[in-house]
């Protein structure tokens, strides 16, 4: 069952968290309205680098605080906590949320993915011999959070292939983890993403299956999420937001030479690295047809206590 988000949990969290947060400020004026943003290291979670980076949001006039957290959960905790104002995080921590009385909500899509051009993949070491899906019955599988988007998009893979999805066990592994543990045979499957899985494909991992195509062609990854109450008291200022990350999304697709030392300066990888990555798109507008199907497939699995609609977890500006 998915764990409950309280604001008193959030809080204890959050102070446990704290210290791998990295606040970065933009050179915006005081007298701007300021928001503050979270993140994690993610490629598909990369557009608040580029909106502060770049400019974006100070040539708005919005003085942007930055924080990177290690991962989406620690995102959520200081969202709900109070600690930032907007993040990117999955639909699925938003519905949770929600059906926990947390009253968040989603501004407009950030992250894409794209089954063409995947930017995370399911992996196996180059000597195994697993071939179809239905030889992962039996054996352990890792995702990088047990109540996630990916888990469920590898379960309802693992159905739509004909393989029972509790017959596979899963991890919880973070994508730098994976590839030592294909390596040494922890696990005989692996979901990992980019900044790490050029370099994991380049090594001793091989691509075995694109579990997302089970949400169409082109799924969001993560979305703008704020609390209702801060939408509430600050409507047009989320409505610029949302533009100005339009225009940071469509630069951003655009020029993956200017965006890939940003993703170095976070990621603290080496620019070369993020040049042979598989890099992430992101949205220029809002079609709910690119999320429905993650909040279907989430209430299928019990990753959600029932079904959302996209109109339950996205605001009206």
């Amino acid at each position: 069952m998915p764990q409950a988000i309280t604001r008193g949990r959030a809080l204890g969290i959050l102070a446990a968290s704290a210290a791998l947060a990295t606040p970065l400020r933009g050179s915006a004026q005081s007298a701007s309205p300021a928001v503050r943003l979270g993140s994690n290291i993610s490629d598909a979670f990369a557009e608040p680098w580029y909106a502060v980076d770049a400019g974006y949001l100070q040539r708005a006039g919005i003085d942007a605080t930055l924080q990177i957290f290690a991962g989406s959960g620690a995102t959520a905790t200081a969202l709900v906590a109070g600690a930032i104002d907007l993040a990117v995080i999955d639909a699925i921590s938003v519905a949770n949320a929600i059906s926990h009385g947390v009253p968040l909500v989603g501004l407009t899509a950030s992250g894409m993915f794209r089954v063409d051009q995947p930017s995370s993949v399911l992996c196996v070491a180059k000597s195994s011999s697993i071939k179809a899906p239905r030889d992962l019955a039996g054996q352990l599988v890792s995702v990088p959070s047990l109540q996630s988007l990916t888990t469920v998009s590898v379960q309802a893979w693992l159905k739509r292939s004909g393989v029972d999805p509790n017959a596979v066990r899963f991890i919880e592994i973070p994508f730098g983890g994976v590839d030592a543990a294909l390596a040494h045979g922890t696990v005989a499957c692996g979901y990992i993403g980019e900044p790490l899985l050029s370099q994991a494909l380049a090594g001793d991992a091989r691509q075995f299956a694109v579990p997302y195509v089970v949400f169409g062609p082109v799924s969001v990854i993560d979305m703008w999420v704020a609390r209702r109450d801060w939408v509430e008291q600050n409507r047009e200022l989320a409505k610029r937001f949302v533009a100005v990350m339009y225009d940071v999304a469509t630069w951003a697709n655009a020029h993956p030479d200017l965006t890939a030392p940003i993703v170095a300066k976070y990621a603290k990888i080496p620019l070369a690295q993020v040049r042979s990555m598989r890099r992430a798109t992101y949205a220029t507008s809002f079609n709910p047809a690119t999320l429905q199907p993650q909040l279907d497939v989430a209430a299928e699995f019990g990753a959600t206590p029932r079904r959302f609609t996209v109109d339950e977890i996205m605001a009206k500006l």
